[in-house]
């Protein structure tokens, strides 16, 4: 998240990460957010089940903002030298809109794939199949 917030905006400083609008929103999120919830139910499904139907079924009108903001976040980094860097962004990605195997995900989370500092996949953003 910071290596993404500082590359659209490279003035703002770290504190801001470590405030309530930072770390604090995360947490928030993370454990009790409608985003979270629609994951858990998006993996429980394995995949079988369309954002849109995760949505209409459990917010009751509301909006899933997390998947949106996933997909301008891609679009923004298109052609971003830093793109490479998150693998971690990638795979979630890969997951939540191309398919991929949440098994996979979970498993390649401890290893060199996952870290930035092997970021040797041509194209992180797509399905290996």
């Amino acid at each position: 998240m910071r290596k993404i917030i500082k590359f659209i905006y490279p003035d703002v400083p770290d504190q801001t990460f470590f405030e309530s609008c930072g770390v604090g929103d995360l947490i928030t999120t993370c454990f009790g957010g409608r985003n979270r919830r629609c994951a858990e139910a998006f993996a429980r499904a394995d995949g079988k089940k369309s954002w849109e139907d995760i949505e209409s079924e459990l917010l009751g009108g509301q909006k899933l903002q997390g998947t949106l903001t996933l997909l301008e976040i891609v679009d923004v980094l298109a052609d971003a030298p830093i793109k490479k860097e998150l693998p971690l962004f990638a795979a979630i990605y890969r997951c939540a809109f191309k398919g991929a195997e949440l098994e996979e995900f979970v498993k390649n989370l401890n290893t060199k794939q996952m870290h930035p500092g092997h970021a040797y996949l041509v194209n992180p953003y797509e399905v290996k199949k």
